[in-house]
């Protein structure tokens, strides 16, 4: 395989698996870390998985910033900061580092998270990527794994068949490498199906007070609440690809995510609680403003997004 060179921004519990996967496959891996930073240069990564196993992951180089890294020309710059453009516009942090040959990806949750990569770099070909992953940072550079690793991603603008080409060579790594990759026509239903979760659990997690996923389904109330918002995204979502949103490991509909998240034998306490809680943004504009405003364009009513968003507006605005 010919030398090839990845910059993950973000470099985070999610980041640091997937830059670990392809750097045991032998890939060049510069990792942007921030408030990781000396831990992490100074000891890599302390990793603890179900999955793969226990080991200290030293990326090819670690540095604080893209301009720090811009010295190397990247085949591909793979983004996995949170998104979060209610507070700013993050596109243009990667601008030192992109190149004639750079590929984007992102690997972000919400719906309309790739237009400020396209409207910025009209040029540079971006994929959308969806993760599946159980993963923590309890303390600078100490990740906690489980199990899940899996990655879903497709083209968003400027295909063509080296692009494709490229993304596969990149998705075959991962995937000799035990991180599940793979690469579909049109993503977009995914992403959408990945809201389902999202939009229902991670928002309501807050505004019902900070609880975790045995605790909402243990409430009538709570649980029908999480059903009416997960068809609402299923409604939006139909509308908005023109399709049938697809099954995830033949899950689909409402009570098919109610039923299994209800059989997992651990309570899961969502990422946005973990934010709430951490005083950090929320992504609740990418989460819940977005989509409503797919909504509106397409003249959907959605009272239980509106009413969970509102609220989590307010909660996050005391609470930073």
């Amino acid at each position: 395989m010919p030398d090839i060179n990845v910059l993950l921004v973000g470099t985070g519990a999610l980041g640091s698996i997937y830059a670990w996967r392809l750097q045991e496959g032998g890939i060049h891996v510069t990792c942007v870390c921030r408030s990781n930073y000396t831990a992490v240069k100074s000891s890599g990564f302390r990793i603890t998985s179900d999955k793969y196993g226990n080991h200290t992951y030293m990326p090819t180089r670690v540095v604080q910033s893209v301009d720090e890294a811009a010295d190397t020309e990247y085949d591909f710059i793979i983004v996995c900061t949170k998104a979060l453009p209610n507070i700013s516009d993050n596109s243009h942090i990667i601008a030192p580092a992109i190149g004639p040959r750079t590929i984007i990806l992102l690997i972000q949750n919400g719906i309309g998270i790739e237009q400020p990569f396209a409207e910025r770099y009209p040029r540079t070909p971006i994929a959308s990527v969806i993760s599946y992953i159980d993963v923590s940072q309890p303390e600078s550079g100490t990740i906690e794994h489980g199990t899940i690793s899996s990655l879903l991603m497709g083209i968003y603008s400027n295909s063509d068949d080296l692009v494709r080409q490229r993304l596969d060579a990149l998705s075959s790594v991962w995937n000799e490498q035990g991180a599940l990759c793979k690469v579909v026509d049109d993503v977009q239903p995914y992403r959408w199906l990945k809201l389902v979760w999202n939009a229902s659990f991670n928002t309501v997690s807050v505004v019902s007070g900070g609880n975790n996923t045995r605790e909402m389904l243990d409430n009538p109330q709570c649980k029908e609440l999480l059903r009416n918002i997960m068809r609402e995204v299923y409604a939006i979502g139909e509308a908005a690809t023109g399709k049938p949103l697809p099954e995830r490991m033949g899950i689909s509909g409402p009570d098919g995510f109610i039923e299994e998240t209800d059989k997992r034998d651990v309570a899961v306490v969502p990422s946005m609680l973990m934010d709430y809680r951490a005083r950090r943004p929320m992504e609740h504009d990418v989460i819940l403003g977005r989509p409503l405003q797919v909504a509106r364009q397409m003249g959907i009513s959605a009272p239980y997004m509106e009413a969970v968003y509102a609220m989590l507006v307010m909660v996050e605005k005391t609470n930073l």
